[in-house]
């Protein structure tokens, strides 16, 4: 079964300049955004030589449930007045706080570049983990939390998402990254606030009608990324390549070097809106809730001060309907072809 490369609402015009540029850059052998971006969030150059190694290697498996996380404070402090010694407090003294979030992934993070009203080209992050991002800066400086003055965004690939939490590059990692044991054994996750289904693209005029014909088959995923992990632990045996973004799996795919890119459905979905003679497979990758990707906030395992407060702003997102706001804004019209209904936030779990 497949779902049309064409769902409900085209994939915004500024998305698709996004994917199409990087896929050219990629293409032309070119490793950075030429375009500008606010000084305070100009991404760093997007790799296209080989990435480090990963930093989702298997690892502990035996972590318990990797959504298990710290409990909010039973009061959240209210923006500019954080406790004393916290992270938080670190970052409102410092005048701002450092994010890392993707910057080719729509509907996630992506740039988007417009003109203003002078003619002069304007780039700035947009998605829905950058709006998440925006609620956490608030959260902590106020309504104002949210400009270039209080929050900084730095453009990370997947697999640099760990190494900046470890390296203290950023303060958090708002990236789809998918919380597991391996993970947790580097980084802190907040409870999930989105859930993914890992799925597979490949081009609209070949035979696959899932993941169990791509046995032997060049399967492509962002370096560092569990979807990787999904291909290689997939029975029928496909071959792993692993590429630095989802726009150089695309543009492999669109070469005929691999023959299938897996990632989440939803950034799949977008990718079929841009290049139609590409169809999304719906076809579960791993036996029962495996392909699931339980996607949370990475905090440094320092600070487990931040993780609960990140837990808190989440929850109030959840409860005074922003979550709800957001998934409409940035993603229901990308799921609204295939979605059974309209998606729920994740349960939380709070540890003891």
């Amino acid at each position: 079964m497949t779902w049309p490369g064409s769902p409900r609402a085209p994939l915004p015009v500024t998305a698709r300049l996004t994917l199409a540029g990087l896929a050219m850059a990629v293409a032309a052998g070119c490793a950075t955004l030429s375009s500008p971006l606010p000084a305070a969030g100009r991404p760093a150059a997007l790799a296209t030589s080989p990435a480090p190694a990963p930093a989702t290697a298997r690892g502990p498996d035996d972590c318990g449930d990797p959504t298990i996380s710290e409990r909010p404070p039973a009061v959240m402090p209210p923006p500019g007045a954080m406790p004393a010694g916290t992270l938080m407090d670190r970052i409102h003294q410092r005048g701002s706080i450092t994010v890392g979030v993707l910057a080719d992934v729509p509907p996630f993070g992506y740039i988007e570049r417009t003109v203003d009203e002078h003619g002069q080209g304007v780039s700035a992050f947009q998605g829905f983990d950058v709006d998440l991002a925006k609620e956490i800066a608030k959260s902590i400086f106020g309504p104002d939390g949210a400009d270039e003055t209080h929050l900084k965004f730095r453009a990370v690939t997947y697999a640099e998402r760990i190494p900046v939490i470890q390296d203290g590059d950023v303060d958090i990692v708002v990236a789809t990254m998918t919380t597991n044991c391996a993970r947790r054994a580097a980084v802190d996750f907040s409870v999930p606030y989105y859930d993914a289904v890992a799925t597979v693209l490949v081009l609209k005029d070949s035979p696959y009608t899932g993941m169990k014909d791509l046995g032997g088959r060049k399967v492509c995923a962002p370096l560092g990324t569990t979807s990787l992990e999904h291909v290689e632990d997939h029975p029928a045996g496909p071959v792993q390549v692993g590429l630095p973004t989802v726009a150089d799996c695309l543009v492999a795919l669109q070469h005929h070097e691999v023959e299938a890119i897996s990632t989440d459905d939803v950034i799949l979905v977008g990718l079929a809106q841009q290049d139609p003679q590409t169809r999304v497979l719906v076809d579960d990758l791993l036996p029962g809730d495996a392909d699931h990707e339980l996607i949370a906030v990475g905090v440094g395992k320092d600070h487990p001060e931040m993780t609960g407060f990140v837990n808190g702003v989440l929850a109030r997102i959840v409860a005074d309907g922003t979550w709800e706001r957001l998934v409409r804004h940035h993603l229901w019209d990308y799921l609204a072809a295939f979605a059974p209904e309209f998606p729920r936030p994740p349960l939380p779990r709070y540890r003891d």
